[in-house]
């Protein structure tokens, strides 16, 4: 009867290597594995959860700053805008008084014949004046409606600036450069708070 010798029992090296490195672990490597594995996830996951909550809080301090430079901004062009209006108010009523000059005057010239040489130079001067405050009303009408015109796109621009801010915070660049492009022709009236808020929107 044929006995089977110590090497014959021995395997190979060829028999003892696994095709999975992982089987060949024993238990207590595999749970190390395991447990070192959860750890990385874990940690990845803590990691991008604080970003995620850091980016959010940093987002609605800006949306903060912009709203409250967006309120300072329109409360000032409103308070220029009153005092254009008054200023308006009084160039009216001025011009109210000159034409019942002009009429009086008028009236004074053709009762007294003496006296026309001089109610006419008078006439004149007051005509002259009459002209030049219609011209000052005209162009005061003129700057209140480019304070309007520039109030309502100034009030766009941070409208279409929210939405970018909006866009950016949910991911969605491309509705994101639709808006940029948008804002790209009036970023003249952004303040220098908006401006860096845009440079931080700016999509590379």
């Amino acid at each position: 009867m044929k006995t089977v010798t110590d090497e014959e029992k021995q395997p190979t090296p060829e028999a003892t290597s696994p095709d999975d490195p992982v089987k060949a672990l024993s238990p207590k490597r595999h749970s190390a594995l395991v447990t070192y594995l959860l750890i990385l996830f874990v940690a990845s996951f803590v990691f991008v959860t604080v970003i995620m909550l850091t980016e959010t809080r940093r987002l609605k301090l800006m949306n903060q700053e912009l709203q409250n430079s967006s309120r300072e901004a329109s409360a000032s062009l409103t308070g220029m805008l009153a005092g254009l209006q008054e200023e308006n108010a009084a160039l009216s009523a001025t011009n109210k008084a000159l034409t019942e000059q002009i009429e009086a005057l008028e009236t004074a010239a053709a009762a007294n014949a003496e006296a026309a040489q001089a109610q006419n130079e008078a006439l004149a001067r007051a005509e002259s004046e009459k002209q030049t405050l219609a011209d000052e009303k005209a162009a005061l009408e003129q700057r209140v409606r480019d304070l309007e015109q520039q109030v309502a796109e100034g009030l766009k621009v941070s409208e279409l600036l929210h939405q970018a801010m909006a866009a950016d915070e949910m991911g969605n660049y491309d509705r994101l450069e639709e808006l940029l492009e948008q804002i790209e022709p009036m970023k003249a009236l952004l303040s220098p708070t908006e401006l860096d808020i845009l440079e931080g929107l700016t999509i590379d």
